[in-house]
């Protein structure tokens, strides 16, 4: 018999008797694999060694010309490191604990490669608790990660899908939890602004509103605001606030008329809330769904409501049905139209209404086709002195 022949692969060794017999080969007695090994004597941090594996026993090198052995049967396969993906063996020799670690893949593919029968059922039960810890930790992370992102995935879905989670959400309010709403806000806008209660103004204000929202499903509530600037808001569920100003800038009832019967299709058609909902973002969204009406957030819109700007479909469904309304209600359309142009070619007048409501060319042209095609009904002049309601309210 020659001597041992040696073949390095990766950091493990495989060592061959080889003997021939006609054309038949023995198999290899022994394979070698590079570890750490955990034990008496041995580096605090573990120390590198040979192992073999025979068919009966590990063989772990762990000084010069002395060798551990092990029989398989003593030999158990746990998992190590902070992943828990490392390989140990562990035995007890004369109440002492040892371990051996492979150093690598390699070696540890080696192990599993030639351990013998015995061995493959435990080493087949490390494998299947590594693939569940894996598959723990890349669950773990993607949780960890979807908790650290989920505000901004959610600024974002809200961001894309902004029109449809605000439609939703105002599918779920009831006409009544609305005007609750509404009563909340009016709240805050009474509790800063002076209200004009009562006077011929505030009677025709009134009595045109009724007008317009003949049938609706809210009770409207009108006041007038002692405020210089050209500017009317409608709050959800039917509070609706002129300001002085725009009494001040209209020649007659029909052109605040007109401003009413847009501002009344925000409330009807919901714009106002949604406006709102989508201002104040996710947090009021949920709440408002659950029927939750926290009083610090919703008041705090009361401030933005004069201000509050809606896109152009708002602004052109606006348009086109509160002229569907004044025509319904035999008052002239034309209020409308005429008010808006007024308002555009007014220079160096503070005019919120334009800000809030702006009269692009383009608008006004569609507003201008929109009046013009109606088939108007028997149009009945506005009962009210403009003049004195001027004065009277200028008065306050």
């Amino acid at each position: 018999m020659g001597p041992p022949l040696r073949r390095r692969t990766y950091r493990a060794t495989i060592i061959f008797n080889v003997i021939f017999s006609g054309n038949n080969i023995v198999m290899p007695s022994s394979v070698e694999f590079t570890a750490v090994c955990f034990g008496p004597g041995l580096l605090p941090g573990g120390q590198r060694v040979a192992a073999r594996i025979t068919a009966s026993a590990l063989l772990v090198s762990v000084a010069p010309g002395r060798d551990e052995s092990v029989a398989w049967s003593e030999v158990r396969v746990t998992s190590g490191g902070f992943d828990h993906q490392q390989m140990l063996l562990s035995w007890t020799r004369d109440d002492a604990q040892w371990s051996l670690m492979p150093v690598d893949a390699a070696a540890r593919n080696l192990l599993v490669a030639h351990a013998p029968p015995e061995m493959q059922v435990p080493l087949a039960h490390w494998n299947k608790s590594v693939a569940r810890t894996r598959r723990g930790f890349h669950l773990g992370w993607a949780a960890l990660g979807a908790l650290v992102l989920s505000p901004l995935v959610l600024v974002l879905i809200f961001w894309w899908q902004a029109e449809r989670v605000v439609g939703w959400v105002v599918d779920q309010v009831s006409p009544q939890t609305e005007q609750e709403l509404g009563k909340l806000i009016f709240a805050q806008v009474e509790a800063s602004t002076p209200l004009i209660k009562d006077g011929p103004a505030l009677d025709a204000i009134r009595d045109i509103g009724t007008r317009l929202t003949a049938g609706s499903q809210y009770s409207y509530h009108w006041y007038i605001a002692k405020d210089p600037l050209i500017n009317a808001f409608a709050m959800p569920g039917g509070y609706v606030v002129v300001n002085a100003g725009l009494i001040q800038a209209a020649d007659n009832a029909e052109e605040v008329a007109g401003v009413l019967a847009h501002e009344v299709q925000h409330v009807e058609r919901r714009h106002s809330l949604k406006g709102m909902v989508q201002n104040l973002g996710w947090s009021a969204a949920i709440n408002l769904a659950l029927g939750q009406i926290g009083a610090d957030a919703w008041g705090d819109m009361a401030t933005q409501l004069g201000s509050l700007k809606f896109g152009r479909d708002y602004e052109t469904e606006a348009d086109v049905l509160g002229l569907a309304a004044l025509n319904k209600a035999h008052i002239d359309a034309h209020g409308m139209l005429r008010f808006f142009e007024k308002l555009q070619q007014q220079d160096g007048t503070t005019i919120t209404l334009l800000s809030t409501h702006p009269a692009s060319a383009d608008r006004l042209a569609a507003l201008k086709i929109a009046v013009n095609k109606q088939v108007l009904s028997a149009v009945q002049p506005l009962p009210y002195d403009w003049a004195t309601i001027k004065a009277e309210v200028k008065g306050r």
